[in-house]
């Protein structure tokens, strides 16, 4: 009988003799992907590969087919759910990241041919020569990639206006785990031709097949605009600014917060803040101003600064997208190489935006917890994010029924348990509770669907394990 190791070495002389350079067994490097951006403990996977064509990728997928092992595509590994964390020890990452070729742009058509492994930040900074932009904006845009967005389901700060990636993709080029290779989509905004396979692999986080082009909806870029910076004592005055701004009916492009705690780790004054992007055109920019002014001040809040370009506006926001790394400085301050950091992601319609923050509140009370809240209130995505000493299992415990009650409390409010990070491995309880919340008390029948179409799409179950629903 062939021993796993005999296997697993058969493996990889068949992927060196392919990829040679581009295959990776080193220890450290298999560390590197042993995790995604989240607190989740992975495995070393059994090799890491980057391929550079739609080809090589097939060729990953029928060695996989025929020595049964397991596939996780990443692009940049930025992941806060556990989605792009191996737990099997047979598994191969396939690193998207030499896939990251612009094809093509159409500056009349409004889309972008993409290969998966080019950033957010990137593409748009050459869509700017166009005076074009991909409007999905997540916080991590500098090291995010495009494939990495789309498998996600990510939103970000453009999508008070904007929405998530599923507005933004017009079609996909994936190899499926038969190892074909198939285009789902059109180039066309109206695309009605059978079912919408495009939008069932948004989101379906490398579960389905591997993402080797996508092409992009594209928009053109504000001819003008107005941002600010407010601050505020408490939480509720932020929220109701918001629900004002609403209610005069602006727009905004861009609402986002931090609570108080972020910004002393920032070193801002220990107050919650928010920002505001409105894009407009030319001329009516003070009547705006005037407006939000308006709305900030009978909040009880203070305008600190603002921003009549898009590119001054980016540097003021600049703390807003530090919200991740300044929890990870404050849970490691706590805690060092100990802390385990658990990021919630839900929505809830604005209209429940302050009943929400409230509770969120109350929560961490309840179960004393280290805490942080800041998100994307504009479209009612949330992230409280609370930390822990991982070799503390008291401490663990309360961590994690406040990550539980705080999805319930999403589910409550006709919200969602997942806005944009994704299920992963964390919210895999979550899920049923939302889907049986909606189905009278019961998960089953949906949760099957689902497990049918991946069997579609992936009949050997080569594709990210234990994930999602596993």
């Amino acid at each position: 009988m062939v021993s796993m190791v005999q296997r697993q070495g058969d493996v990889i002389k068949e992927l060196e003799a392919v990829f040679k350079d581009r295959l990776f067994t080193e220890p450290h490097i298999l560390s590197l992907y042993s995790h995604d951006a989240s607190s989740e403990v992975g495995v070393k996977p059994m090799a890491v590969i980057q391929p550079v064509s739609v080809d090589e990728v097939v060729k990953i997928v029928k060695l996989a087919i025929d020595y049964g092992f397991k596939i996780i595509p990443v692009g940049s590994s930025t992941s806060l759910s556990g989605n792009a964390t191996p737990k099997l020890e047979n598994t191969v990452i396939v690193s998207l990241e030499r896939m990251n070729s612009i094809i093509e742009i159409s500056d009349i058509d409004w889309y972008a041919r993409v290969q998966p492994g080019i950033k957010d930040d990137e593409l748009n900074l050459e869509l700017m020569s166009y005076g074009l932009q991909w409007p999905v904006d997540p916080a991590s845009s500098k090291t995010a990639t495009v494939g990495g967005v789309i498998s996600n389901g990510g939103g970000g700060m453009r999508g008070a206006k904007y929405g998530p990636a599923s507005h933004w993709i017009l079609g996909l080029e994936a190899v499926i785990g038969t190892g074909d290779v198939i285009r789902i989509g059109c180039r066309t905004v109206k695309c009605r031709e059978g079912y919408n396979l495009v939008q069932t692999f948004i989101g379906s986080e490398g579960t389905l097949g591997i993402i080797t082009e996508a092409t992009l909806r594209l928009a053109p870029l504000p001819e003008s605009f107005v941002g600010l910076m407010a601050r505020f004592r408490d939480a509720e005055s932020l929220v109701n600014a918001v629900i004002r701004v609403k209610r005069d009916k602006l727009w905004p492009m861009v609402t986002e917060f931090i609570d108080y705690m972020i910004a002393q780790v920032l070193g801002l004054e220990p107050m919650y803040y928010l920002w505001i992007g409105i894009d407009t055109y030319s001329g009516s920019e003070q009547q705006i101003l005037s407006k939000l002014n308006n709305d900030v001040s009978l909040s009880g809040g203070e305008i600190i600064d603002k921003a009549f370009t898009w590119q001054e506006f980016s540097k003021i926001l600049e703390p807003r997208r530090m919200l991740y790394s300044a929890t990870l400085k404050a849970a490691f301050n706590d805690y060092g190489t100990d802390a385990f950091v658990a990021f919630e992601d839900i929505a809830v319609p604005t209209s429940k935006l302050p009943e929400a923050v409230r509770e969120i509140q109350t929560l961490g009370q309840k179960y004393n917890v280290k805490m942080v809240i800041g998100g994307h209130i504009g479209d009612g995505n949330l992230h409280p994010t609370v930390w822990a000493r991982r070799s503390d299992k008291d401490e663990m415990e309360r961590i994690m029924k406040f990550f539980e009650d705080v999805g319930k409390l999403a589910i409550r409010l006709n919200g969602t348990v997942s806005a944009e990070h994704g299920i992963g491995v964390q919210k895999k309880g979550l899920l049923r509770e939302a889907i049986s919340s909606r189905n009278d008390g019961n998960s089953d029948y949906v949760i099957n669907l689902m497990k049918n179409i991946k069997r579609v799409f992936d009949p050997y179950g080569i594709f990210n394990p234990g994930k999602i629903f596993d």
